[in-house]
């Protein structure tokens, strides 16, 4: 537990960082001496980062014990921080951006790998789970603090804090986790499930990022459509931020227990709650609690993503845990690509509709997915029986 614990720090950081500089943008623009609109690049780049750097440094790394790996890669992105904190250009800035989410990607993808290790047989997904509550923690409180302290001091504060939590998480690393773990195995990629893989990384893309259309225009909704004031938004995007960390709790506990039934249970979930906000979204009695549903609906959905992944590539193949941390982001910026185009068109009002239909859309991959799993399932018990056989015949 405490080497999952310490492995929830990094998470912490690296959660804080991603989000951060979102509600910095304009302060950073004018220290730097560059337009709002492009400093929003800063977001940009780590997504790119994220995406493509965050597989790329897991794949270099494979060989490298991965308590060794998780260290430097905290270690880095310490060191990563201090630098953007001293950045003199927008360019370093950016630069240093990219690098920090390539830290991001792999840290996650292993330390979902060392997590699942270090726990108990079958509660793997719950140890997901108790890392991914190190990033939804970041959300609720590491964000809106870094973005108070940055508008209160200066921008570049934020950025050594991150790279403290970083050396921190380092430490706890090197104290916590047990040093008995093992590189990537050469031989893994031959073992992956490619048909549950790729539903895996399917229903991350859809059924994760469908929830964006509506998410990154959330406040605008909220103000505009449910009616509520402004003042509003904050308090109940700290009672959403709260429910997502139930929701990653409980869905890490319950992948350990439904593995094949989640999925597509959370999505139907889901998809029920955003049809019910598009179909009443002027009712802020019936939208609030919506809201709360919303957090724990949506998030279940990261942990178990997560560990149906381990579970289709198996646990020695941090590059398949890496591409699914990509996928989670490609559905990110597809979600919100939709979002942008459906409030471009003056349809805010349907961005709900929308999310909910993507939402069912991604219960295909996602049944698929669990008939695969109950078809190893039962493979694997005719397999037993068969060499029990021949053994009690011998």
């Amino acid at each position: 537990m405490h080497a999952i614990l310490a492995i929830a720090l990094g998470a912490f950081a690296v959660g804080t960082t991603e989000f951060v500089v979102v509600g910095l943008l304009p302060t950073i623009g004018a220290d730097l001496g560059v337009p709002t609109s492009t400093a929003g690049l800063l977001v940009t780049g780590y997504a790119i980062g994220l995406a493509i750097g965050g597989p790329l440094l897991t794949y270099l790394t494979r060989r490298v014990p991965r308590r060794t790996v998780l260290i430097g890669l905290m270690v880095g992105f310490a060191l990563a921080h201090v630098a953007l904190a001293l950045a003199p250009t927008f360019q370093v800035l950016l630069v240093g951006r990219v690098m920090t989410a390539s830290f991001h990607g792999a840290f996650f993808a292993v330390g979902a790998i060392v997590a699942a290790e270090h726990a108990r047989p079958g509660e793997e997904g719950r140890a997901i789970g108790l890392m991914f509550t190190g990033l939804t923690v970041a959300t609720v409180l590491g964000v809106p603090l870094g973005t108070l302290i940055g508008q209160a001091t200066t921008w570049r504060l934020p950025f050594l804090l991150v790279a403290v939590l970083a050396v921190a998480a380092a430490v706890a690393v090197w104290r916590l986790v047990e040093p008995r773990d093992r590189s990537a195995d050469p031989r893994a990629s031959r073992r992956v499930d490619r048909p549950a893989l790729g539903l895996a990384l399917a229903t991350t893309v859809i059924g994760f990022g469908s929830q964006f259309v509506l998410f990154t225009f959330l406040a605008t909704f909220l103000t505009n459509e449910t009616g509520l004031p402004s003042a509003w938004i904050s308090p109940l995007l700290l009672v959403f931020g709260a429910a997502s960390a139930l929701g990653t709790t409980l869905g890490g506990r319950a992948a350990d227990r439904w593995p094949a039934r989640l999925l597509p249970a959370a999505l139907a979930a889901l998809a029920t709650v955003l049809a019910g906000i598009g179909l009443f979204g002027r009712e802020p009695g019936i939208v609030v609690p919506l809201l709360f549903a919303w957090g724990i609906a949506g998030f279940t959905l990261s942990p178990a993503l997560q560990a149906r992944v381990v579970a289709a590539a198996g646990p020695e193949n941090t590059l398949a845990s890496a591409l699914n941390i990509s996928a989670f982001n490609v559905g990110i910026a597809s979600g919100s690509f939709i979002g942008t185009a459906v409030v471009g068109l003056g349809q805010l009002a349907g961005a709900p509709l929308i999310a909910a239909a993507l939402t069912v859309v991604a219960i295909v991959p996602a049944v698929a997915g669990s008939a695969e799993i109950l078809r190893r399932r039962r493979l694997i018990a005719i397999a037993a029986t068969s060499a029990g056989s021949i053994g009690g015949g011998q």
